[in-house]
């Protein structure tokens, strides 16, 4: 986890000292290093092979890192207008891009018909009728999937469980709505039903969701003839702390391609992978400088300079990371500390770290692994601006996201 740092003469990040890149940028500060997403493309298009790979944008929609994803070979998935213009802007076509979404507006399926979007995943009854309408003004015959809720449990954070039968996604299997759907865009002219699209869950260890969602889709098509698709989603999880040990790609890949040829036996579809966490998620790693250190009973505090609005997820979802001291990384982190942040919430961010006994005011600490989801869903709670984004590759630093200055954060606003 901490390998992304080198040890030397000081400590370094993708080539580029740690200290040159907080003296030039600030913090909190998050670091993107390019060569591990370009690693893990080119991991996934390997253990993929013949099949269709989207990168699930919701994980981090930075243009400047969706330009290397481009670059990389992968196409894109996207759960919003914001998110497609982000595609559009990175450099991807609208053939290379999918739109999701559990509440599509009218504006977002408009703009999708007319980009010649490669697929449209259909969530609901109504989205049937009211894209069906707009591809018949426009003269056009628009691919879709339809997204099923495969009734599989994946044991994962409430918040981020999808595949079950109590879901706002998607259409249910085992009810018979799915079965509905499929023949109803079939009676759509202007639709072209591709395949099903089905998302279990995130952060996952391994494939058994998939494995079980898989089965339940071949039981649907044995029902629908005329499956070409089946994508899959994403969902395989990354390392937060030491204790986690997700599949590996290559075995994750393996057994999603064994449970398709085992459900759909002779009419086998063409697979299709939506990663996200999995490609970014390790690649970056936030800064933070130590602003207090507080004795509260047996426990020792240290606050830093961000919090809850710079990384919501321990505070929505109970998300752990890990921690280390990059002031010192010589010495044995072998102390206990709780780091907080600086919001007028209980905004913990870490409630067991391990650091250096020494650890004090002004002493820079990072999170690794925090690549996925953290500047997407940061906020300006408590009116503090958003942090920089640094992308390193070669031992160069290039500012993919400058930080809001206070001016920025009240821009849109007015007084009467």
């Amino acid at each position: 986890m901490f390998e992304r740092f080198l040890v030397g003469p000081s400590l370094e990040f993708g080539g580029v000292a740690l200290e040159d890149l907080v003296a030039e940028f600030g913090t909190p500060l998050y670091l993107l290093d390019a060569a591990v997403v370009r690693a893990r493309a080119r991991a996934l298009r390997s253990a993929g092979g013949e099949a269709h790979i989207a990168y699930a944008s919701k994980a981090n929609s930075t243009l400047a890192l969706l330009q290397i994803i481009e670059q990389g070979g992968l196409d894109v998935d996207a759960a919003s207008i914001g998110e497609i213009e982000a595609a559009l802007r990175a450099g991807f076509g609208g053939h290379q891009i999918t739109l999701h979404g559990n509440a599509k507006t009218d504006v977002e399926l408009h703009a999708a018909v007319q980009l010649g979007i490669r697929r449209i995943v259909i969530d609901d009854f109504v989205e049937i009728g009211r894209l069906a309408l707009l591809a018949e003004a426009a003269d056009k015959r628009v691919s879709v999937l339809v997204r099923v809720a495969p009734g599989v449990d994946p044991k994962t954070h409430l918040a981020i469980r999808t595949g079950q039968d109590d879901t706002k996604f998607g259409f249910n299997i085992g009810n018979g709505s799915a079965l509905q759907a499929i023949e109803a865009v079939r009676a759509q002219k202007s639709l072209h039903l591709r395949g099903l699209h089905f998302h279990v869950g995130s952060q996952l260890m391994n494939s058994q969701a998939h494995v079980a969602a898989i089965r339940r889709c071949g039981e649907l098509a044995r029902d629908a003839d005329g499956i070409e698709e089946l994508v899959v989603g994403g969902g395989l999880g990354i390392r937060y702390t030491p204790d986690d040990n997700p599949q590996s790609v290559s075995a994750f890949v393996d057994s999603i391609f064994h449970a398709v040829k085992r459900a759909f036996k002779n009419d086998q579809p063409k697979i299709g992978f939506e990663p996200g966490r999995w490609l970014v998620g390790e690649a970056g790693t936030t800064i933070y400088r130590v602003a207090v250190r507080k004795s509260v009973g047996r426990k020792t505090y240290v606050a830093v300079d961000g919090g809850m609005a710079d990384n919501p997820r321990p505070q929505l979802y109970g998300a752990v990371y890990s921690a280390f001291n990059a002031s010192k990384p010589g010495e044995d982190h072998d102390a206990t500390f709780k780091i907080a942040g600086r919001h007028c919430e209980t905004d913990t961010l870490i409630e067991k770290a391990k650091l250096p006994p020494s650890t004090d005011v002004g002493d820079l600490i990072a999170i690794p692994s925090t690549g996925a989801y953290n500047a997407c869903m940061a906020s300006n709670y408590n009116r503090y601006p958003r942090p920089a984004t640094v992308i390193v590759e070669g031992g160069e630093a290039f500012l993919a996201v400058q930080r809001e200055s206070i001016d920025q954060v009240f821009v849109n606003e007015r007084l009467r």
